[in-house]
């Protein structure tokens, strides 16, 4: 696939059903998978780029990550709304918020031209 910066294709894989779910049930497999955040962000790349996070990438990640908690704390509704879209439910044992905030960020990843084109 040939590289492409339009903003119709970051506008379908970030808002697609299919992408959204596809980023919350990688979120989900990290959440039930460890309590770490590093080794929860190592999941996800390992999925989507075959690497772990480089260093220089991580704080950007938990940049992204903390904002997103932070703007899911003070909208639990939105949280629940988020992780309803799709076929498959939720897993009901996880947080709504904490589940959110780490669909967006694997959603993040997912739209990485790295994660496109490779």
């Amino acid at each position: 696939r040939e590289r492409t910066n339009t903003p119709l294709q970051a506008f379908v894989t970030m808002n697609d059903v299919q992408f959204v779910e596809a980023a919350r049930q990688l979120a989900t497999s990290a959440l039930q998978a460890t309590a770490d955040p590093d080794v929860r962000l190592d999941l996800i790349y390992q999925r989507l780029l075959a690497r772990a996070p480089r260093e220089e990438e991580r704080p950007v990640l938990h940049a992204s990550l903390d904002g997103f908690l932070e703007a899911y704390r003070a909208a639990p509704d939105e949280a629940a709304k988020l992780i309803e879209v799709g076929d498959s439910p939720a897993a009901p044992d996880l947080d709504a918020v904490e589940l959110a905030a780490w669909t967006l960020l694997a959603s993040n990843i997912l739209n990485l031209d790295e994660t496109l084109t490779k």
